[in-house]
Order: structure tokens, then C-alpha cells, then sequence
């Protein structure tokens, strides 16, 4: 037997549902309805198995972020698609796994960290310009202070602490943020298209 996509797919999804510490090579063995055996053909040991699923995973975000910064819609419509893909991302994920992450696999903690605070932060400043430009965003915020400010909102999500007595999916939590920010952020024009938008994308936590 060899593992698909499909079995990356449910390892990456049993991480983020019960985090990287409680899901043992035997378990995910019985998960996948294979053999440990069969796991160790493939990776060396459990950090292998971590360092490849979630750097698949970071290599898909980083994927999707590329294509909707060449996309040609307008930057409401972009920022509901960033919304759109965090939501997706976010949907299974739990503390846990940030906490088990920063604690045991703090090399792919500070890969995360320089992806978010780099690559993230410049698209997202990209997209404020092109707001602005179209007359979506107001004009009179920065930029490079508001990609920021978004930065900071996310890290409130990767902070395993912070919401975690709310027990509240993180889904939900970015929702709120979102709405909070956006309502900042936009022109009337903007809200408006924000809003009509959002409801044409059903684009609910």
C-alpha cells in the first residue's frame, strides 16, 4: 500500500482536529487503516511525517495567495476570497495544534512566522493600494500600517491562549475579526460591496 494524496489529506486534517502531540504513529496507522510499517516506508519518523504535511500545507496557501494577487477583481472581491480560503484553512483547525506546533516544531513555527510577516503582509498591502485606487478603501490609511494591523489580527488567532476559553471554532473567531476590520477600513462604496458580495459568495464561518 502506498499513501495518496488522499491519506496526506486525512493526516493533515487529524493534526489540525486533534493536534500534533496526541495523534501517534499508531493511531494515525489505524486512521489511515494501514500499517505503521507502511507509514515508515514512506517517512522516517514522525517529524518527517509533520515537516511534509504541514509544509505541503503552507505550499498551498502560499499557492492560493499568488493566484487571487493576480486575480483581476476588484479588491473587496479579493479580500472576500482571502476571507473565503482563511475560513477553509481555518475550519478544522484547533489551538492545539499551534500550541504543539510552537512547543515541538518551532523551526516550522518560524517558517510560518516569516511567510505571514513577508509574503502575506505584501500582498495584503498590494490590495489595499488597489482599493484605494479604486475608490473602495479609504485613502487617508497606510498601507504598510494596515497590512500590520492585519497581521496582528491573525496573530491573535495563532495565539494558542488567547481565545481558546471562548470555545469557539476559529473559523468563527476570523468572521468577527473580519467584519470588525473591514467596517474600518472600507468607504461606504466599499461596505456596500463588502456586503453584497459576501452574501452573493455565501461566504459564512
Amino acid at each position: 500500500m502506498s499513501l495518496t494524496p488522499t491519506h496526506i489529506h486525512t493526516v493533515r486534517d487529524l493534526f489540525f482536529r486533534y493536534g500534533l502531540k496526541s495523534m501517534t504513529m499508531d493511531e494515525l496507522a489505524r486512521q489511515l487503516g494501514c500499517s505503521k510499517k507502511t507509514i515508515y516506508e514512506h517517512y522516517a519518523d514522525k517529524k518527517v511525517l509533520v515537516h511534509a504535511v504541514l509544509g505541503g500545507f503552507l505550499n498551498e496557501h502560499r499557492n492560493e495567495m499568488a493566484a487571487l494577487d493576480q486575480n483581476p477583481d476588484n479588491a473587496i472581491a479579493k479580500l472576500i476570497r482571502m476571507a473565503a480560503i482563511g475560513f477553509q484553512k481555518m475550519r478544522n483547525l484547533t489551538p492545539t495544534i499551534l500550541f504543539d506546533l510552537q512547543k515541538s516544531y518551532p523551526e516550522l513555527w518560524m517558517e510560518l512566522e516569516r511567510y505571514r510577516k513577508e509574503e502575506i503582509v505584501e500582498i495584503f498591502k498590494r490590495l489595499i493600494e488597489r482599493g484605494q485606487h479604486e475608490g473602495l478603501i479609504r485613502k487617508e490609511i497606510d498601507p504598510s500600517v494596515v497590512s500590520i494591523i492585519h497581521l496582528q489580527h491573525t496573530n491573535l488567532l495563532l495565539d494558542p491562549v488567547v481565545f481558546s476559553h471562548l470555545d469557539r471554532p476559529l473559523a468563527t473567531i476570523f468572521h468577527n475579526i473580519m467584519e470588525v476590520f473591514v467596517g474600518g477600513i472600507t468607504t461606504p462604496q466599499g461596505l456596500e460591496v463588502w456586503n453584497t458580495t459576501k452574501a452573493q459568495m455565501n461566504l459564512q464561518p
